[in-house]
């Protein structure tokens, strides 16, 4: 089995890097949220067990049992609802970039060259794929503008049969096209 190796990780590293570190930066504020919690807790629970009046004597477990608990369930809790924010959020940066890119290819499928360029919100990830998008259209609709205009020049017969054969196959160059449409 051919098997492709990988050669770059980095395909994107400006995004990826930001992302990692920002995602690493969530793990670190949750581990000190969770240890600022579990001191919080813990420091209350053994003052309450080995300063009071009628204390039995009880393991060590039995004190920070129910502060790791309740630590890891708050901790749980806030991480798991920071996570989902913030994945809405990367989500709208990554998949509203995508749909206005669909939606401009679908345009300039069904022929509708005529619409502007996409612009996208600053922050937005995609721009690499929005500007080859828009090359993609600019230079479609040059080509068609250059062979309307050769429709033009054969009706008011300013040209002759061999121009009208340069012209098309100048802009034929520029497309390539495989060997079995020709």
């Amino acid at each position: 089995m051919n098997k492709k190796a990988r050669k770059h990780y980095l395909i994107l590293p400006s995004y990826q890097i930001r992302l990692v570190a920002f995602m690493s930066l969530v793990v670190f504020l949750g581990s000190i949220l969770h240890g600022f919690f579990l001191y919080r807790i813990t420091s209350k629970n053994i003052q309450e067990g080995f300063l009071s009046a009628h204390n039995r004597l009880r393991s060590t477990w039995e004190i920070l049992k129910p502060a790791i608990i309740v630590t890891n369930s708050l901790s749980f809790l806030l991480i798991t609802v920071f996570l989902l924010i913030l994945t809405i959020f990367i989500s709208h940066r990554l998949i509203g970039p995508m749909f206005k890119v669909a939606g401009q290819l679908k345009k300039i499928s069904s022929g509708k060259l005529n619409h502007a360029s996409i612009r996208l919100r600053e922050g937005d990830e995609g721009q690499v794929l929005c500007e080859a998008v828009n090359e993609l259209q600019d230079k479609y609709r040059q080509r068609f503008i250059k062979l309307r205009k050769l429709k033009i020049s054969i009706e008011a017969n300013q040209v002759s049969t061999d121009q009208i054969g340069a012209q098309i196959e100048d802009i034929l160059n520029e497309i390539e096209l495989d060997n079995e449409a020709a």
